[in-house]
């Protein structure tokens, strides 16, 4: 928040601060209220941190994560799978992955069922589901653990990625315990 008040002129005459530690906050996408609040203290803190905190919560529902490339960890993906919950996160320009099943490819849509991981780091394979969007002339890509595409239509996807709210900062849930 410091860096955005400070492009605003709100802060140009106050001495730069000491960042004081990192926040994870689960929200629900419905209501943007917070269910969970957790902070960190160390300018350093990483999103990945929180990972822990986010498993043991979704264990007790399973709801569909949105979440932004900083918690592109696959360990991390395969343990929201193993809970039973499901996730949405746009994909990484350098990810490599392999194409099992085309499901639908249009001019302006590419449905895959992928392989991604499995990589020399000790990556678990997982089988996800790339939904590429065109916008323009930009190709935007999104990884869900949802395969069905009945059950989360490809524009479905990519909007419901486009409405998290303040994702830089936050985890959100589309569905509450």
């Amino acid at each position: 928040m410091e860096a955005l008040f400070r492009k605003l002129d709100s802060l140009q005459d106050v001495p730069l601060g000491q960042l004081a530690g990192k926040i994870g906050t689960v929200i629900d996408l419905v209501t943007r209220f917070p269910v969970q609040i957790w902070y960190r203290e160390g300018a350093r803190e990483h999103d990945t941190n929180f990972m822990t905190e986010i498993v043991a919560l979704i264990k007790t529902c399973k709801p569909l994560l949105l979440f932004d490339r900083g918690f592109y960890d696959f360990s991390f993906f395969a343990q929201v799978i193993d809970t039973g919950a499901h996730f949405i996160t746009r994909l990484k320009s350098n990810a490599s992955f392999r194409v099992e099943r085309v499901l639908s490819h249009t001019s302006e849509v590419i449905d895959s069922l992928i392989v991604l991981g499995g990589g020399p780091n000790g990556q678990p394979l997982l089988h996800l589901r790339l939904v590429q969007i065109k916008v323009g002339r930009v190709w935007y890509g999104y990884l869900t653990s949802v395969l069905d595409p009945a059950v989360l239509p490809p524009h479905v996807v990519a909007d419901l990625y486009r409405r998290r709210w303040r994702i830089e900062e936050t985890l959100t849930l589309s569905n509450v315990c």
